[in-house]
């Protein structure tokens, strides 16, 4: 009755003259809305050329991910200041506007690589090879996990490999003097005496005491260190592969065809047994390679190989055994002395002196095992599991792609999902970036579960995938933010607090007036005997000593040279609130330059390589127009 009614009423003037303007409206907004321009969501511009949302969160994520697994804990804390998350984004995203601009430039100077270079460095990806070779289906399979087709992925690597040939040639242009390298080797190696009396603040504790006003302002000022952790909870799918493996079967008769049918899979490859006299390039180069020559022509002169390895060979294990070395395949030995061995022919050549980073070789062949294909039998075992371990492989992607379709079309929960695959959704309890269970603890979880834009959207994640053949959806379930603790339930810790805050600064005052004297040239020691303090002597301190506390440490290496005996005086507040009066008594300085300086040497040329690169994107940046979006306003560089 109400349709029919409906139905009657739009036939009518009034739902006419409503109709009329509901199009009129629509038709307005049609117009303004190409008058005012599709809605920005591009954070940036360079040129003209939008970097997308999409790329900006997904470098975000990695880059996040990575100092995850590289600071723990430490930067948990940092991320809990939205101010410095807040920066970081912005860093993240000043690095992909870089990275367009190295690549316009790149293609500004006509750099190129071609489809045969391309087809070249896919084949020599290891990740895409199985059994050392390429294989075609894991390619498809990798690229197609990583959303993307195989024209996508040339095209992406086609960039890459561009950016590394300007890269290349900018970065790989710098040098640096050895002169350059030999002063700062003697810098680094330089050495410290120092003197230091220590006036520990736990030692005045006693002496202090702190009021409840103090504890009222010290909480209020310093809330910010007595934090709860951000928390949040989770409910997640987890997808095992070694659970569908288990119910998997493969014949004896299945593992035959494959055996079959991969022939090159179960080729065992030519091995060698060679022995060698191995003289090492000492302080003399040239005489060494004249002693090996010396060693090969006896050898060829018909002395006994084995007696001449046992006398000279630096290879202490091998010359024992007249030089005698396991068998080795392709592969195995340093590249010039493996062709050295494979281009002999038959047992008891000998080759010429070849030189490798160890040093000069005479080597002996003293057998050859052609290759030759292992029976069924000795594989049969191997091939059964390489069989179970693919088709579980097989069923994991399909199942994986099953929960990544399913939990993207049903986006408000796991529940569907759940039912549609046949598992059960796991709920976890508030956990921590530093608590959180197994298998939530892993880095790539961990910075979806604390993600802003999956909290807000309150969706399922993506397909997160793990190591050891596991993948999870996740759907956030409750989230509790940073935030300083009650009061009372620090109120001792900020009273320990304030008093050694107080304690350093008694020791600090009582540290002065040591200083002081010092400075004058007055003897401390009855001073010293009053307080109960003790000169610690520390000589010959290196500059990167773990041993003492790092910040004593810095300014001990930052103090003025000693003048006409005087030592040099200061005081350091160590990281712990101890004071540590200084005396600087010598500088000491290495005039030999150490084995550091070819090291020091590429260090140095590195460095100004990326001040080169840095010089680089800040002038491509004076050039181009570069804009920033924000909610609220727009800003131009």
């Amino acid at each position: 009755m109400m349709l029919d009614k409906l139905r009657e009423g739009a036939q009518g003037k009034v739902a006419k003259v409503i109709l009329g303007l509901i199009i009129l409206s629509f038709a307005l907004a049609g117009v303004g809305s190409y008058l005012n321009g599709p809605a920005r969501t591009a954070p940036a511009t360079v040129n003209g050329n939008e970097i997308s949302s999409a790329a900006l969160e997904n470098a975000y994520r990695n880059e996040r991910a990575r100092m995850e697994s590289q600071m723990g804990e430490s930067f948990s804390q940092l991320a809990a200041n939205p101010a410095y998350m807040k920066q970081f984004r912005r860093g993240v995203l000043d690095r992909l506007i870089d990275q367009a601009l190295f690549d316009s430039k790149a293609r500004e100077l006509g750099l190129r690589v071609s489809d045969e270079q391309i087809k070249q460095a896919i084949l020599a990806m290891p990740e895409f090879a199985e059994d050392g070779k390429f294989n075609n289906d894991r390619y498809l399979q990798l690229i197609r996990r990583a959303g993307m087709t195989p024209e996508m992925f040339r095209d992406s690597l086609r960039q890459d490999m561009v950016r590394q040939q300007l890269m290349g040639a900018l970065l790989g242009s710098e040098f640096a003097l050895k002169g350059e390298a030999e002063q700062l080797d003697r810098l680094y190696n330089q050495t410290r005496d120092l003197r230091l009396v220590r006036l520990a603040a736990a030692a005045y504790l006693g002496d202090v005491q702190a009021s409840g006003e103090e504890v009222e302002q010290y909480y209020k000022t310093n809330s910010a260190r007595f934090m709860n952790d951000e928390k949040v909870k989770v409910d997640y799918l987890l997808l095992d592969a070694a659970t569908l493996g288990k119910d998997i079967q493969v014949t004896e008769q299945d593992a035959q065809d494959y055996y079959d049918q991969h022939q090159d899979l179960f080729q065992r490859a030519e091995r060698r047994r060679v022995a060698h006299i191995l003289i090492p390039f000492g302080k003399d180069e040239n005489a060494a390679e004249q002693k090996a020559d010396a060693l090969l022509t006896q050898a060829q002169g018909g002395d006994d190989f084995a007696a001449l390895a046992k006398a000279n060979s630096s290879d202490t294990f091998s010359a024992k055994k007249g030089g005698e070395l396991d068998w080795f395949e392709k592969g195995v030995m340093d590249p010039s002395f493996e062709k050295a061995a494979f281009a002999l022919n038959k047992a008891g050549d000998l080759s010429t002196v070849v030189k490798s980073p160890f040093g000069f070789h005479v080597i002996k062949l003293l057998g050859v095992e052609a290759a030759q294909t292992k029976p069924f039998a000795d594989v049969k075992a191997d091939t059964i599991s390489r069989l179970q371990a693919d088709k579980a492989k097989e069923q994991f992607f399909a199942e994986q792609q099953k929960m990544a379709d399913s939990s993207f079309e049903n986006p408000d929960s796991l529940d569907f999902t759940a039912d549609t695959m046949g598992m059960k959704v796991q709920s976890s309890d508030y956990f921590t970036q530093v608590t959180a269970p197994a298998p939530l603890n892993d880095p790539k979880v961990l910075s979806v579960a604390f993600s802003e834009q999956l909290r807000d959207d309150n969706t399922n994640s993506d397909v997160i995938e793990l190591a050891d053949g596991k993948a999870l959806v996740m759907h956030i379930t409750g989230h509790q933010p940073r935030a300083a603790k009650p009061l009372a339930e620090i109120k001792e810790q900020v009273i320990a607090a304030i008093k050694h805050d107080k304690a350093s600064e008694v020791a600090r005052g009582k540290a002065q007036v040591l200083l002081d004297k010092l400075k004058v040239g007055e003897n401390i020691q009855a001073d010293l005997t009053a307080l109960g303090l003790k000169v610690e002597t520390h000589s010959g301190v290196v500059r990167f000593t773990q041993d003492m506390d790092q910040n004593l440490l810095a300014q001990a290496f930052r103090m003025p040279h000693p003048q006409d005996g005087k030592p040099s005086v200061e005081l350091v507040t160590e990281a712990n609130g101890d004071r540590v009066v200084v005396a600087l008594d010598k500088v000491n300085v290495t005039k030999e330059p150490s084995e550091m300086v070819s090291l020091l040497q590429g260090q140095l040329g590195q460095g100004r390589a990326q001040a080169s690169y840095q010089s680089l994107i800040e002038e491509l940046r004076k050039a181009a127009k570069i804009e920033y979006f924000t909610d609220v306003e727009a800003t131009v560089e």
